[in-house]
Parts: C-alpha cells; sequence; structure tokens
C-alpha cells in the first residue's frame, strides 16, 4: 500500500468549523484496500479519478471502521469538518452512518494536479464568504468549544454545567443533527484524539480514559482491536496509524 497523504490546518477564521484540509493520492499502480476509524468529523471528498468527472461527496459520522478501496492514480481532497460546520456551513443534517452525493459548485475546478495549497486557499474562499451571513446560537459555539478543547475527556453533566444548557435538550440536539447522542461523540472524539500515541506505540492512557481496561474496551469498541493489535497492523490495515500514510 503506498499512500501519498498530506494535511493543512484551517486558518484562524474557520477553527470553529474545520478540523483540517487534506490530499490523498494513490501511486501503488493498484487499488489499495484499507481501514478507516470513527474520526469524529463530517468528511467531504472530492474523487477525481483517471477519465472520469470529479465527483463530491459528503460523509456523515461513523460509528464504525470502514473498509475503503481507492483506486490506482486516483485523487482526493478532503475536507474534515467540525460539527458547528453541519448546520451553519453546509447547512443539513447527517444522519450517523450516511453519505450523499454533493452538486459540482460553480467557481469550482480541481484536477489531480492541484496542490494541496491551491485547494485550501479555493475552500477557504468560499467557506469565509459564508461566515459573514451567519448568525450562531452562542449555546451551540460554548458547547462545542468545550467539546474539542476537552479532546472528548469530559462529561455531559459538566458540559451542561458550563453551557447552562440542559443534558436533555443537548442530546436532543445532538441526535437531531448529528445523528449520535452526546455521550457516544464524547467516546469517538476521545478515541480518535488517542490514535498519535497508538501509532508510536505508545500503549498507556492518556487523559481521555480512566485506566488501561477503559483504553482497551474503548479502542476495541471502535476497531475490534486493542492498541497493541492496530500498532502491530498499522502498514497492512490501518491506514491512519501507517508508515506509508504521509506526507
Amino acid at each position: 500500500m503506498l499512500i501519498h497523504y498530506s494535511d493543512h490546518a484551517p486558518s484562524e477564521r474557520l477553527q470553529d468549523f474545520v478540523f483540517t484540509f487534506w490530499k490523498t493520492q494513490n501511486t501503488s499502480g493498484t487499488h489499495s484496500q484499507y481501514t478507516i476509524f470513527p474520526d469524529a468529523g463530517i468528511e467531504w471528498i472530492c474523487s477525481i479519478l483517471p477519465n472520469q468527472p470529479p465527483r463530491i461527496d459528503i460523509f456523515g459520522l461513523s460509528t464504525h471502521g470502514l473498509e475503503i478501496t481507492i483506486p490506482d492514480q486516483a485523487v482526493l481532497f478532503g475536507v474534515r469538518f467540525k460539527l458547528l460546520a453541519v448546520e451553519y456551513l453546509l447547512k443539513t443534517t447527517l444522519p450517523a452512518n450516511s453519505s450523499q452525493e454533493l452538486d459540482h459548485p460553480e467557481r469550482f475546478e480541481l484536477s489531480a494536479q492541484t496542490s494541496l495549497d491551491d485547494f485550501v486557499e479555493i475552500m477557504s474562499v468560499q467557506l469565509q464568504e459564508q461566515l459573514h451571513s451567519l448568525n450562531i446560537d452562542p449555546r451551540k459555539q460554548k458547547l462545542l468549544d468545550w467539546v474539542y478543547r476537552s479532546k472528548g475527556a469530559i462529561s455531559v453533566h459538566q458540559l451542561a454545567l458550563e453551557t447552562g444548557w440542559a443534558a436533555r435538550q443537548i442530546n436532543r440536539y445532538f441526535t437531531a443533527t448529528f445523528g449520535l447522542p452526546l455521550k457516544e461523540y464524547l467516546e469517538q472524539l476521545a478515541f480518535f484524539s488517542s490514535l498519535p500515541q497508538i501509532g508510536a506505540g505508545d500503549f498507556y492512557p492518556q487523559g481521555y480514559y480512566y485506566d488501561q481496561s477503559h483504553f482497551i474496551r474503548q479502542t476495541k469498541k471502535h476497531t475490534g482491536n486493542t492498541p497493541k493489535q492496530l500498532y502491530q497492523q498499522r502498514n497492512v490495515r490501518f491506514v491512519q496509524l501507517g508508515d506509508d500514510y504521509n506526507e
């Protein structure tokens, strides 16, 4: 598997809405198959395949690992959105494990030769144009700010206290808009935040987990594997951990 991956952080103006912009290329000479984990993000992906028109899809939150095939010579451009973008930039609701094809927007030209920097500039201009007319609910913005600053290591009860928003109302908002209760999303965010340490061969739980057994249990819940098993297969199945998934 030879997948070239690079990513780019958003500008300060977009940090409440975007985790990262990214580009992936398959130069292996064959179709590449791998498993991707739930990453606590909403994925916007433009797929550019040989001899085919570009296709744009958006993917809601995933609750389990997905088996993905990237065709030979395919180029993918993506935006991993934070949840605030769903309502205010994407202007939709997305059930968990759902996807939908989007119309190709005007003034939007990408090719396999487009650099990541150029893609970031194109997307940033279009997204920032939408910010001028936004009227964001301050409770939602504060809630999600606490969620991301904690990297999932916070309880629904604590979030309710910090935002002055009843836990029942928060869960209703999360389930209706994102397809998951807040508690499940926090677990997913904590799991994804732990991937860098697993990829580095560090199996000692960080602040997201109470103890070793909690760390192992949550990792198995989201991947079906223990942290050690993930590390051992990082260059075979799990592209988010592997050495071939690089800049």
